[in-house]
């Protein structure tokens, strides 16, 4: 079927597949060079993609097997863990997927490292435990811009889709494209 795979590319390119959303410019994604790609891919049972090596040799490539059951990646039989299960794959080449006999989901993350210090605390990532301790307390303060619902714990039906609010603005992801 021509519609057997999907994918949400977010960032990069997946196959020749671009985004339509470009990353921010001051942002690592910005550089094509860096190779970065979040991609959330959606297979029919027993359909199959081969994802194409990163452009950058340097690039590192994941796999987050988010729902179904089973699975081949990489031609290794996979199973889902509760709640996901990781696969890192060699991004120099080319990776075969293959939803088992049931409908699968994938989120894929790739890139070529920053080469920097990382240290990371709940969800925050900076560069120097300062720098973390900087960003609670930007939290604790400005709560990152606010949270624009009236309770802590909104719950939106499933129906609703993905979006994003900020500043009273509503975005929704870039749309599902065949690769």
């Amino acid at each position: 079927e021509a519609d057997s795979v999907k994918a949400t590319i977010w960032v990069g390119e997946l196959n020749g597949v671009a985004t339509d959303c470009p990353a921010p410019s001051d942002s690592w994604a910005f550089d094509k060079a860096n190779d970065v790609g979040v991609f959330h891919l959606t297979f029919k049972a027993g359909s199959e993609l081969t994802v194409q090596p990163a452009k950058n040799p340097k690039a590192q490539r994941y796999l987050y097997f988010i729902e179904g059951s089973k699975a081949e990646v990489g031609g290794r039989s996979v199973s889902r863990a509760n709640p996901v299960t990781l696969v890192e794959l060699d991004a120099t080449k080319p990776a075969l997927i293959k939803a088992g006999d049931g409908p699968c989901e994938f989120l894929i993350l790739q890139g070529a490292p920053i080469d920097e210090p990382v240290v990371q605390h709940g969800p925050f990532v900076m560069n120097t435990q300062q720098e973390i301790r900087q960003a609670f307390f930007d939290y604790q303060r400005t709560e990152f811009g606010g949270w624009p619902w009236s309770e802590d714990a909104v719950i939106f039906p499933r129906t609703r889709g993905r979006f994003a609010l900020l500043n009273g603005v509503e975005s929704a992801p870039p749309e599902p494209k065949i690769v």
